[in-house]
C-alpha cells in the first residue's frame, strides 16, 4: 500500500506541480522545457574570457523555474546572459531550457560571483525539467536532452561551472542509492565525452513532502556525495534549509530559500575557484 500511496503521489506531483497558467507567447520544446516567454530580450551571445563563467544547470524542479516567483516587475539582470539552443537572452526570470514558468536562483547565483569580482560575465544554461527521477536523465529521452545542451555549448563556450540539483523524486519513489549513485555516474561520463570537463557541484536535495513523508537522514543523501576523482564537489545542501522560511508551498524555494542556495552555491564555487 506504501508503494502505491507514493505512486500515486508522484503521479499528482508531475501533473499538478505548481505552476502559474502561461502567459499568451509561451511556448515549451518537447523536453516541456520553456523554448519562448513573453517580453524576452534577445542579445548577441557574448564572447567567453577567463572572466566569463558558464553555468550549467541540470536537475528538477527547484533549479526548473518552478520557485517562488520574483516581485512584479523584477528587472533583468545586466551582464547576465541566458543561453539555450545557441542563442541568447537577457537572464530574466523565467529563463529558458527549464520547465516551469515561475521563480529561479540562477540570477541571484550570477549577481553573486559578478559581485565577488572574480566574473564579469555569467552565462546561465538550464537544462531541467520538474517532477524527474534521475533515471530518466541517465537513461530515457533527457539524456538526449543533456546531450543537445552540451552539443550547442560546444560550438561556442566552454562550461566553466556545472550544477545538478535533483533527488526529490527519487527520495518519494525509494529509489535505491547504489542504483542513483550508478545512474548518476553515467550522467557524468556522459557529459564528459561530450567535452563538459567543469566541475561538476553535487546538490543534497530530498526534500519534498507533498510527494512523501520525509527524513532528515535518508538513503539518496548518502548517495549525494562528492567525488574528487570523478571533478564532483559538493553544492547546495537545501535539505538543511528552513522549511517554515525555505519554501513557499513546503517543497519550492521561497524567496529567502533562493537567496540560500545562490549564496551557498556561490561560495562553494568560490571555494573551488581557490583551489591551486
Amino acid at each position: 500500500m506504501r508503494s502505491l500511496a507514493i505512486a500515486i503521489g508522484l503521479f499528482l506531483f508531475a501533473a499538478f506541480a505548481w505552476r502559474p497558467e502561461a502567459a499568451e507567447g509561451t511556448d515549451f520544446d518537447r523536453y516541456g522545457r520553456l523554448a519562448a516567454f513573453p517580453g524576452k530580450i534577445m542579445v548577441n551571445c557574448p564572447a567567453q574570457d577567463a572572466r566569463t563563467a558558464v553555468i550549467l544547470a541540470m536537475g528538477q524542479s527547484n533549479i526548473a523555474n518552478e520557485t517562488e516567483p520574483p516581485p512584479p516587475g523584477a528587472a533583468a539582470h545586466p551582464n547576465l546572459f541566458n543561453f539555450y539552443k545557441g542563442q541568447c537572452a537577457a537572464a530574466a526570470t523565467p529563463l529558458l531550457g527549464a520547465s516551469g514558468t515561475g521563480g529561479e536562483w540562477l540570477s541571484l547565483l550570477g549577481d553573486a560571483l559578478i559581485r565577488s569580482g572574480r566574473y564579469d560575465k555569467v552565462v546561465l544554461v538550464p537544462a531541467a525539467v520538474g517532477g524527474q527521477r534521475i533515471l530518466r536523465f541517465a537513461e530515457g529521452d533527457l539524456r538526449d536532452m543533456l546531450d543537445e545542451t552540451a552539443a550547442a555549448l560546444a560550438s561556442r563556450y566552454r562550461v566553466t561551472h556545472a550544477l545538478w540539483h535533483q533527488g526529490e523524486s527519487d527520495f518519494a519513489a525509494g529509489t535505491d542509492p547504489d542504483a542513483y549513485r550508478a545512474m548518476f555516474h553515467k550522467i557524468v561520463e556522459r557529459l564528459r565525452k561530450s567535452g563538459v570537463d567543469a566541475p561538476i557541484f553535487l546538490s543534497t536535495a530530498t526534500y519534498c513532502p507533498s510527494m512523501a513523508p520525509w527524513r532528515a537522514t535518508n538513503a539518496i543523501q548518502k548517495a549525494q556525495r562528492p567525488d574528487e576523482n570523478l571533478g564532483v564537489f559538493a553544492g547546495v545542501d537545501s535539505d538543511a534549509f528552513d522549511e517554515t522560511k525555505g519554501r513557499f508551498d513546503g517543497c519550492h524555494l521561497s524567496r529567502r530559500g533562493q537567496e540560500w542556495a545562490a549564496t551557498a552555491e556561490a561560495a562553494a564555487i568560490a571555494a573551488y575557484d581557490r583551489r591551486p
